[in-house]
């Protein structure tokens, strides 16, 4: 419905108008009336009305002065001028201002309605315009948006491109390029009560908080934000000369700043600063291992790398090699290798009569490895784990009164994912991935073997093979291939070989530099360094 104003200097043929016209009938809505152009002016100022009737010959401010006027500030008003046979000239004049049309007094019925529904065509292909152009307007910028977030993701996953990454940044405005960078990723939670309110308005929430960082940052630090694949809020901080001291003081700040609005918990993960665009995955790495440690060092805090590493060394149940040996042993499907795995664990526990908060640590730890295992197979958790568990994990554990009720829970909850997991190995892709596995164990000796060699030896398409595993795995085979060789040399090194060619040698390489660059990557530490680690 389209708002209507009247000016007109006469009382009685505006009191006339307003009754006598079917406004509703007409699709239009009567919003008020002025005696002269000065008040009308300021009417259209308060009201917007989308249609002006307007009388030319008024006192104060005419007709002619008033339209001028209104047009000048910009008012996107329709008029239609009344005027009588004497002031033909001024309607001409009127039409010139750019007037929609003009109606002659005594004023006719069906004149005014077809000049009325004339304006009203016009109004409804400009509205009708507007809405088209604001809805190209949105999508552009929901698209540029979505594009932003998946470079920067990309970025942070360390799978952006080599080729142009400055210019791809800024031109999708990302003023961030530096030097040095470091990551900071907030994690935003609520309690069940809060919950849904919270996922809905994440997305305001984290604007916010990015509003107000570049705000505070000061001139030597860049900042840009976006959410991961998780939800969670990721800070990127670039800097001309690596110095990142205030970023601490910054995450501090928004994190009382954002927590003073509402009742969501606001944990932040910081990584350590780097040099050149690879420095950024380094950091987002060890940015979102910080931030784990908030189930072990309690959340609504600034988690550093360092400090969540300090707390990590500190407990030696669950180390990166356990760790390792139960993720591959839980991917081959090799329940033996698991529970010898179990019982290997337990030992040490009760060898080092583990306290509760070793046992918290280690059981939060499996319980993310075995997460980690089911979004690699894409595996509904709920299926296995509707009961098994409750939202807050530690507690749960806490609440156990036995040690052996401890290792019933771990025996139980490996089991049982293993069972579920494995329980299809009758498809053909699952036999396929075996296959290639069972063919690896065999011959991952062989330095010269390549994937064409397993596609022929498993009599599979190489690009199809490459598919299926990779789908079914979430790895690829040469990703495989060199964890299985990899964790072969560190067996061979832990039987006492501690000859690094030899052991290079024996698992696949004949170069024993390539080999130990393989083996830094792997198990985070250069051959030698293993060796003299297992002579202490």
């Amino acid at each position: 419905m389209y708002k209507v104003l009247i000016v007109d200097d006469e009382y009685y043929f505006r009191q006339a108008i307003k009754i006598s016209l079917p406004w509703e009938e007409w699709g239009l809505q009567w919003i008020g009336e002025a005696n002269n152009g000065e008040d009308a002016l300021e009417q259209t100022r308060m009201l917007h009305p989308d249609i002006i009737m307007v009388d030319i010959n008024m006192p104060i401010m005419d007709g002619l002065t008033f339209i001028r006027e209104a047009k000048a500030e910009g008012h996107n008003s329709k008029f239609i001028v009344l005027t009588g046979h004497s002031e033909f000239a001024y309607a001409k004049h009127a039409l010139q201002l750019g007037v929609s049309n003009y109606v002659l007094k005594p004023i006719d019925e069906d004149e005014i309605r077809s000049s009325l529904c004339e304006i009203k065509k016009v109004l409804n292909k400009e509205r009708s315009a507007k809405v088209e152009l604001d809805n190209l307007k949105k999508q552009a910028v929901e698209k540029a948006t979505l594009l932003r977030n998946q470079v920067v993701n990309d970025w942070l996953l360390g799978n952006l491109g080599p080729e142009h990454k400055e210019e791809r940044l800024l031109s999708l405005g990302l003023d961030i390029v530096s030097p040095y960078y470091r990551i900071a990723v907030m994690a935003i939670e609520a309690n069940a009560e809060h919950a849904r309110s919270m996922e809905q308005n994440k997305t305001t929430i984290v604007n916010v908080g990015l509003a107000f960082v570049q705000h505070a940052v000061t001139k030597s630090l860049k900042c840009e934000g976006c959410l991961n694949g998780k939800g969670q809020y990721v800070l990127i901080f670039g800097s001309n000369d690596n110095d990142f001291d205030e970023v601490g003081e910054l995450c501090d700040s928004i994190r009382h700043m954002m927590a003073a609005t509402n009742d969501y918990t606001y944990t932040i993960g910081l990584g350590s600063g780097y040099a050149g665009f690879e420095g950024v995955a380094e950091s987002y790495k060890e940015a979102l291992y910080a931030l784990k440690h908030r189930f072990i060092l309690e959340g609504n805090q600034i988690i550093s790398y360092s400090e969540a590493t300090r707390t990590a060394n500190k407990v030696s149940l669950y180390s990166v090699d356990k760790r390792s040996k139960l993720l591959m042993s839980m991917r081959t499907g090799n329940m033996r290798e698991v529970e010898a795995w179990l019982n290997d664990f337990f030992d040490n526990a009760r060898l080092k009569q583990a306290s509760l908060e070793m046992l918290l640590v280690a059981g939060f730890e499996i319980f993310s490895t075995c997460m980690e295992f089911l979004e690699e197979t894409s595996r509904d958790i709920n299926e296995i784990f509707d009961s098994q568990t409750e939202s807050d994990l530690f507690r749960f554990i806490e609440r156990m009164n036995a040690f052996g009720e401890f290792e019933e829970w771990i025996r139980s909850l490996l089991r049982k994912l293993m069972a579920h997991v494995h329980a299809n190995k009758s498809s053909r892709s699952a036999i396929i991935v075996e296959e290639v596995k069972s063919f690896i164990e065999l011959n991952y000796v062989n330095e010269e073997m390549k994937i064409e060699d397993i596609a022929r030896g498993v009599h599979m398409n190489y690009n199809h093979l490459c598919y299926v595993f990779k789908k079914e795995t979430s790895c690829t085979i040469n990703d495989y291939l060199t964890r299985v060789r990899m964790q072969k040399a560190k067996e061979l090194f832990d039987q006492g070989y501690l000859v690094v060619q030899e052991v290079a040698g024996r698992v696949g390489y004949s170069d024993a530099n390539y080999f130990g660059k393989c083996f830094k990557k792997y198990a985070g530490i250069t051959p030698s360094k293993y060796i003299s680690y297992i002579g202490k």
